[in-house]
């Protein structure tokens, strides 16, 4: 389970971790299943800040402090990968590659070949990480309710789901290659501006 964001302040770092444990909760009982925030820093004029050791340092540590937390159950849950800044010519400034992109590209090459030369850190033993089939991708404020990451992985790994890859298209033809499960507004978010109340329409109740 990954989570593609950003680290701009303290407040929210601590938030992501927050939000990261809470998904383990809600799944817990799935011991293959594993959780990480793929990180960038904020675009910036110069490839560090002052504040960039800090955040990431408060980001390592709360990736740590989870996995010790849980340890009586697993010791591989948590994982942290951190990207560096790099100069991005056409829109002048220090950034993540690709942004959101960019971080998924990254961990999929990491996934499939080891390839780690992507990330200036990783917390966590990645050793866990080497039979990984799927990845379910999370924004920041998206929720993973309970036990849906098995309903997910149930759905992808059903025979007739199977990506079925056409080399001389170059592309999935039969099956699946990517899922996108329908996305519901909370109740808690659904009033937090005029644009939730007029697009969210009622919240609470399964449309």
């Amino acid at each position: 389970v990954a989570v593609p964001t950003l680290l701009e302040s303290e407040a929210g770092v601590n938030d992501l971790l927050e939000r990261l444990e809470i998904h383990y909760l809600a799944n817990r009982e799935r011991q293959n299943l594993h959780f990480a925030l793929l990180t960038d820093f904020a675009d910036a004029p110069q490839e560090s800040l002052p504040s960039d050791a800090a955040l990431l340092k408060l980001a390592s540590e709360g990736v740590e402090a989870l996995n010790e937390k849980y340890k009586d159950e697993r010791t591989d849950a948590f994982f942290l990968f951190h990207r560096p800044r790099l100069w991005n010519p056409r829109e002048r400034k220090w950034m993540g590659y690709e942004r959101k992109r960019g971080k998924l590209a990254a961990l999929n090459a990491f996934l499939r070949d080891g390839r780690t030369d992507a990330f200036s850190a990783v917390v966590g033993d990645t050793s866990a990480l080497s039979n990984t089939q799927y990845v379910i991708t999370l924004d920041t404020d998206t929720r993973l309710l309970m036990d849906s990451a098995r309903s997910l992985v149930e759905t992808m790994a059903h025979p007739l789901n199977h990506p079925q890859y056409d080399p001389r298209k170059g592309r999935v033809t039969a099956g699946h290659g990517i899922l996108q499960p329908r996305v519901e507004t909370g109740i808690d978010s659904g009033g937090r501006s005029l644009f939730a109340r007029l697009f969210s329409g009622e919240t609470g109740i399964d449309i």
